[in-house]
């Protein structure tokens, strides 16, 4: 029992040193805000690897705001906030496929942004009665509005709009008239607003305007205010506010100097908003304002310039992205930013930059091939740089056209050769091989950039041609096959014969077929040593012979791709009984590789040089060396 116990304390210990599966929304459970403000939902989660987050309204109605998933956490962002999210939002987090929470967060919503605007119509002359007329802007929910018009602190007019049944933002209008008297003028008149919501709790919930019952003057002291600044960042809001001291108020009308030196009218308020700034906003702002009853006009100015990262507006090519050889070609890249960028346009191959920074263009007059690929162009200031890409595609006839054969241009008989052409261009080069017949003519043979041969054979042997062409042009490549041919067909005469006299000349003519031509080497087996003669055309000659020329003879003949070995015996008997003989025998050995040579003539002509007894020799007719 007391082991069980230890168990299940220590299973117990484990399961609440793992964290469970929790999440929560900030803020929790609702939230107050001014529209027109900035609003950040965040739903968090812990004890979970990997959560998925889903947001909607309890009615299903559109978020009106952004959602960034993160992590661990997601968030709702609602920029700026308007009547439409005014909603339950519910937060849904799955754990895996089993575990799900949600919580929900309700959006309460108000508008209270500034304080009342006082105006009393027409000039203040005693005796003569005057409306004061009091504006509360932007006001909501306006069912819950108060307001008071008083003087000197006593309670000239009091009104309410509880049953305003307003769903936006709205101006309210209280107005009040009566007769003042000599003793009004300078004494102030107030409007007092209130927004008493109990359930929300926000700041101020009481606004409050006083203005002096004066004659009419001004405008005058006109300025402007910038929020958050003269210089906010691109895409951040900005307000200006014109304020100027007038009796009675005035009329207000925004401009805008615009690059061309013209005057863009913009809005008749006195707050010029914009939610969210692009560079296309810097410019000199001008305020006028009007007061109608003294006709006075004064104006202020303020320059507003906006700052932000480059973006690049444009990045083009001239006439076209695609383009042939020899045409002029502009590659032109601009961008925007505050303060201005440095613009680098290249090649993205290229380690070097083409381009002026300024200008941020390329000119490429007569472009070729080499030119062709992708550019970038990189617009930079201290606050980021943006990046573009653009493509130049070159068309191009044939260019380099090359040749390979594997295993080589000269190769055994039997073996599988395999010729490759490649060829640059632009659309990619079609190729074709042919081949140089007997008659000299070219065959179409293959359509293929690959021309294999299979057990090569000395009929393939010849010249083969690539050609590569495309819509602009061709290119022509050749390569000439060479097929090596071990010595066949081999044979072999001796003459007179294989039997001869002492002091005769014999001659034994060989012919054979290969390639290339053959060597030949001429061996005489002896007992105590071997004699070997060579040649390059093949003739060995044996004058005078004795019968210490008798015996076995080995005749190699050889190239690169082989060799073959002929045996002859030559047997010497007894001279000749014609002592007075003037040309003595000679043994002629001959092989003549491809083309054999006529052995009538070899013989007249050796024995006319001869004059050597009994040695081996070559003929030296042919200048040949042993």
């Amino acid at each position: 029992m007391g082991r069980t116990s230890q168990a299940v304390l220590l299973i117990l210990y484990v399961f609440m040193t793992v964290k469970a599966f929790e999440m929560e929304i900030i803020p929790a459970n609702r939230i107050v805000a001014q529209i027109g403000e900035t609003l950040i939902l965040t739903c968090n989660t812990t004890g979970c690897a990997s959560p998925s987050f889903s947001w909607r309204t309890q009615m299903d109605n559109p978020l009106g705001g952004t959602v960034n998933n993160h992590r661990t956490y997601s968030t709702l962002t609602m920029n700026p906030v308007s009547i439409v999210n005014s909603h339950d939002y519910l937060c849904t987090v799955f754990c895996g496929e089993k575990e799900k929470k949600e919580k929900s967060i309700k959006v309460e919503l108000y508008s209270f942004p500034s304080d009342p605007i006082i105006e009393i119509r027409p000039s203040l002359v005693a005796g003569e009665p005057v409306t004061v007329i009091c504006k509360i802007p932007d006001v909501y929910p306006s069912d819950h509005l108060e307001v008071l018009l008083k003087k000197e602190g006593y309670t000239l007019h009091e009104e309410n709009f509880y049953e305003d049944d307003s769903t936006n933002t709205e101006t309210k209008t209280v107005t009040y008239s009566f007769n003042p008297t000599a003793e009004d003028i300078e004494k102030e008149i107030t409007c007092v607003a209130k927004l008493p919501i109990a359930y929300m709790d926000f700041e101020p919930k009481e606004r409050v305007t006083s203005q002096k019952l004066n004659t009419n003057s001004g405008p005058k002291n006109t300025i402007i205010t910038a929020s958050p600044g003269n210089s906010p960042m691109e895409g951040d809001p900005l307000k200006l506010t014109c304020v100027t001291e007038s009796n009675p108020p005035t009329q207000i009308v925004w401009r805008k100097h615009l690059a061309d030196e013209s005057i863009q009218h913009l809005i008749e308020n006195n707050v010029l908003s914009i939610p969210h700034t692009r560079f296309t906003d810097s410019g000199l702002y001008i305020c006028e304002v009007i007061n109608l009853v003294t006709n006075k006009t004064e104006k202020a100015t303020v320059d507003i310039v906006i700052q932000g990262a480059p973006n690049i507006t444009e990045l083009s090519i001239e006439p076209s992205i695609t383009v042939q050889e020899g045409e002029n070609v502009s590659i032109q890249c601009s961008a925007e930013s505050n303060p201005p960028p440095k613009i680098i346009l290249r090649r993205k191959s290229d380690s070097a930059d083409m381009g002026s920074y300024s200008e941020g263009r390329i000119l490429l007059p007569s472009v070729t091939f080499l030119n062709g690929g992708d550019y970038e162009c990189i617009a930079e200031n201290k606050f980021g740089k943006s990046k573009s890409e653009i493509t130049l595609n070159v068309e191009y006839g044939p260019k380099n056209t090359m040749i390979s054969v594997i295993p080589a241009t000269a190769v055994k008989e039997g073996e599988t050769v395999i010729m490759k052409c490649t060829s640059s261009g632009n659309p990619a080069p079609v190729i074709s091989w042919k081949k140089k017949t007997a008659t000299g003519e070219l065959e179409k043979m293959f359509k293929d950039a690959t021309l294999p041969i299979q057990n090569v054979k000395s009929q393939d042997m010849g010249l083969y041609e690539c050609e590569a062409h495309n819509q602009f042009g061709r290119e022509e490549k050749a390569v000439r096959l060479l097929v090596q041919v071990p010595p066949q067909n081999i044979t072999v005469l001796v003459y007179p014969s294989e039997n001869v006299k002492e002091g005769e000349n014999v001659t034994i003519t060989c012919s054979t077929y290969s390639n290339p031509p053959s060597q030949m080497v001429l061996k005489k087996v002896h007992q105590e040593k071997e004699i070997i003669l060579s040649s390059v055309n093949g003739t060995f000659i044996l004058y005078n012979v004795t019968k210490n020329d008798a015996g076995r003879y080995l005749l190699d003949v050889f190239n690169e791709a082989g060799n073959n070995v002929k045996v002859i015996e030559i047997s010497v008997v007894g001279r000749l009984e014609k002592t007075d003989q003037m040309i003595p025998l000679i043994i002629a050995f001959s092989c003549v590789t491809a083309v054999a040579v006529p052995v009538v003539a070899i013989l007249i002509y050796v024995s006319r040089k001869a004059k050597i007894n009994g040695s081996y020799s070559l003929v030296k007719a042919f200048g040949l060396k042993v």
